[in-house]
């Protein structure tokens, strides 16, 4: 990208973010952290939303445990290191985010080795967060709270949190979020190196969370704001191999994840729209799915994002993506979680933050059959409440016989009074073409987080392989890593470490084999 168009791109950002009608009404003004707290002490289900501190002194930002109670047998050949990353600072200053998504970014690493587990956490040193740090309160407002007499933004990194994945690749641990630079991290100790520029012309443009690493170790992603979506392709070596840029079929709009297969780049556009003329008396911006408006899939060759089709599907919200592959006949098949409004973006994740309970959400598998001749698609939902979508990492942009059957999920199928929207207690697997489910239940004081998928060494069958994840059991006040085999979780977890504290409920996280 040429040195002008960047400067135009950026200039684009910047005058968004600056906008009037970008600005939060006045009733979303940080809420007081006070209230809030005892709100959530009264309900140990949300107890992870307290969050963690800043200030000198305080070590809930940089935790450390050489050794965490194990339960079960650790099995020796698991060996390598897990991420998990999220919100997790809400409060400063005395004042407290409305929305979750808002708190700046933590990352989790748990280190497996000889049957042992080991964990270290550390907040991800953005710009940000050294600058509101400094100053001693928020500056910045962000996706869901608004920040009066801060300084001008000049980038999409003056409020990068960092919070949404974390992946080693090419020899880095990335920290991404949605709209800004990825930062990287020291896999040692967690130290925060800084933001990354993949080419000295490109640095600060949007590098979005959800990369996906194809089976032959490419990693892909986008990057999308107004008009412009980005498409970055990294080696194996960790240096950017190409970088493409053109335009949105539905400029403005959220996009969040992405999907690949061997030829294409699958993106679902979901209708959400910022809706600032009926904001809200408990302070968040307010999403909705535009009217009218379908959900939109964009398909576009990896050779040339020029040469692409765009899919109209019943209008939905998605945030993930399971996969996508091509068939023989040269159909795709994009497997996706579906809700049917943005009732989550716009009140769950607002209700989480003030101590609230909500009622279930309705989040969907959808299976689509995109026809790459005809641009006609056909669409099927799968029953049961599920998100935070993963497959067997090796297969990932396969296609044909060698495509996922298997997607494993987060899960409710519980409705205990109380229970709260967005809020899963347990995983499950379900075989994409048979609809058949295998569950495993933490239980009704359990908030399930994603899980992944790791292969067993010297192992190719998709369910040869563990299901690693965490959870947060209220009951004991702690945040459990879990393993169960993927050949019968039924079972439930073979091994458990039991952390001496609670974190943050994490987004997304990667595993890293030693």
């Amino acid at each position: 990208m040429k040195a002008p168009v960047r400067r135009r791109v950026l200039q684009g950002m910047v005058a968004a973010s600056l906008a009037p009608s970008s600005l939060l009404p006045v009733q979303a003004k940080p809420a007081e952290a006070g209230p809030i707290a005892k709100r959530l002490a009264a309900n140990p289900l949300l107890t992870p939303f307290r969050g963690v501190g800043d200030a000198a002194g305080d070590t809930s930002g940089h935790r450390h445990t050489a050794d965490v109670q194990t339960l079960g047998r650790w099995p020796a050949e698991l060996r390598g290191r897990f991420y998990r990353n999220g919100p997790a600072l809400f409060e400063r200053g005395g004042q407290r985010y409305h929305h979750w998504f808002d708190g700046d970014g933590m990352v989790q690493q748990f280190t497996l080795a000889g049957g042992r587990v080991s964990h270290r956490g550390r907040l991800v040193q953005t710009a940000k967060l050294k600058a509101e740090r400094e100053a001693g309160r928020f500056l910045f407002s962000a996706l869901g709270t608004s920040i009066e007499g801060g300084p001008p933004i000049s980038g999409p990194d003056s409020v990068n949190v960092a919070n949404t994945n974390a992946l080693e690749h090419g020899g880095r641990l990335l920290a991404m979020w949605e709209g800004g630079s990825a930062y990287a991290l020291d896999p040692a100790d967690l130290a925060t190196r800084g933001p990354v520029s993949w080419r000295a012309d490109l640095a600060g443009l949007p590098f979005t969370a959800h990369p996906k690493v194809d089976a032959a170790g490419e990693l892909w992603n986008i990057g999308t704001m107004g008009k412009h979506l980005m498409v970055w392709q990294v080696g194996v070596d960790g240096q950017l191999r190409r970088f493409q840029l053109g335009e949105s079929p539905y400029p403005g709009g959220m996009v969040h994840d992405m999907a690949v297969t061997q030829r294409y780049i699958v993106v679902p556009l979901p209708p959400v729209r910022l809706n600032f003329s009926q904001p809200t008396g408990d302070g968040p911006r307010r999403f909705a799915l535009e009217s009218g408006q379908p959900l939109r899939v964009l398909v576009m060759e990896k050779a040339d994002i020029t040469r692409r089709r765009v899919f109209e599907l019943p209008p939905q919200m998605v945030f993930h993506i399971g996969n996508a592959h091509e068939e023989s006949d040269g159909s795709l098949v994009l497997s996706y979680i579906g809700a049917p409004d943005a009732a989550f973006l716009d009140r769950g994740a607002v209700a989480l933050m003030a101590g609230d309970s909500l009622p279930g959400s309705d989040t969907q598998l959808h299976l689509a059959r995109l026809d790459m001749a005809s641009g006609r698609a056909r669409v099927e939902a799968m029953p049961g409440e599920v998100e935070f979508p993963r497959i067997d990492p090796r297969r990932i942009g396969l296609g044909g016989a060698e495509a996922a059957q298997w997607l494993l999920s987060a899960g409710s199928w519980r409705a205990p009074a109380g229970r709260t929207a967005g809020l899963l207690h347990g995983v499950q697997l379900t075989h994409l073409k048979t609809g058949r489910t295998q569950r495993y239940d933490y239980g009704p004081q359990a908030i399930a987080e994603e899980h992944v998928l790791v292969p067993k060494p010297g192992r190719s069958g998709e369910l040869d392989a563990w299901l690693l994840g965490t959870c947060f059991d209220a009951t004991r006040q702690a945040t459990v890593l879990n393993l169960l085999d993927a050949a019968d979780i039924a079972a439930g977890p073979i091994a458990q470490a039991v952390l001496p504290y609670v974190l943050p409920l994490g987004f997304h996280g990667n595993f890293s084999a030693a």
